[in-house]
């Protein structure tokens, strides 16, 4: 309970920071005119969430659609990212904020088990937020069109990465085999997932795969025939920030666009 308090009270704060953060930088957008908000997270939980908290601190409109995504993981930017964008698609007027926050931090546990070491040493804490659009004019510097979203199940694989409600906090379990399981199945679906683009591997210019440990990273690299130059954004934002869950990919993209950059870009994430 009171873990998941100091959740409340901080992801309320943190993602304030991170939304005016946003649009602060978007001086030409009238904020009256964001229809819909999209929050994500797996790390806490209340009701009324820091969606509603949002809505009332940066004065949205009462008449703003409010969805959650919870209990996802460290995919979870990305059907975020995909409903905004079937949204706008589907109401050409919409402009969908979306605000990805995740506490890891709240859940640190002291335990002589290595699954619970390697977790407490990779998750920490962040928030990522993204304005999505079908209209031109109201943003600033460099922009991702979203063009396709697909998602693979890998069979047999839910034992690797889950977690549930624990005593003290929540209970992570996260498989030495994670990294394995990405090497094995990302080359096969990428060239399913390029296919259906009507695309090649050489026709991608930027990747950015979600940061879940070093030893992903570099599974990912191998497989992808990349060097670490290749997966730089991803490589810098573990080091820097390490993986903050959901949030994370939001960095990797943001790098790459303060990169200037362009061409297609490959963006994955994984989780339970």
């Amino acid at each position: 309970e009171q873990r998941n308090e100091l959740f409340i009270r901080e992801a309320d704060r943190l993602s304030l920071r991170v939304a005016e953060k946003l649009l602060n930088g978007l001086p030409r957008l009238d904020r009256g005119r964001i229809s819909h908000l999209i929050t994500v997270s797996c790390t806490g939980f209340s009701a009324p969430g820091f969606d509603f908290s949002l809505q009332k601190s940066l004065g949205l409109s009462p008449a703003l659609h409010r969805f959650h995504l919870g209990f996802m993981g460290c995919f979870a930017a990305l059907p975020a990212l995909k409903l905004a964008a079937d949204i706008c698609r589907s109401r050409p007027a919409a402009r969908v904020l979306v605000v990805a926050l995740e506490l890891c931090s709240v859940h640190l546990q002291l335990k002589p088990d290595r699954e619970v070491m390697v977790a407490n040493s990779l998750f920490a804490d962040g928030a990522g937020a993204a304005l999505v659009s079908s209209r031109r004019g109201e943003e600033e510097g460099g922009v991702f069109r979203l063009e396709r979203f697909a998602t693979r199940t890998i069979p047999g694989s839910e034992q690797d990465m889950a977690w549930k409600l624990g005593t003290v906090a929540f209970d992570m379990r996260l498989s030495a085999y994670v990294p394995r399981l990405i090497e094995r199945n990302l080359g096969t679906i990428l060239e399913g997932l390029l296919a259906e683009a009507g695309l090649d591997r050489q026709d991608v210019a930027l990747w950015a795969i979600h940061p879940g440990g070093r030893a992903i990273l570099d599974r990912a690299a191998s497989t992808l025939g990349l060097g670490r130059e290749g997966l730089w954004a991803s490589y810098q934002v573990l080091r820097d920030y390490g993986n903050m869950s959901s949030a994370t990919l939001l960095f990797v993209l943001q790098l790459l666009l303060g990169a200037e950059a362009r061409g297609w870009t490959f963006a994955a994430a994984f989780g339970p």
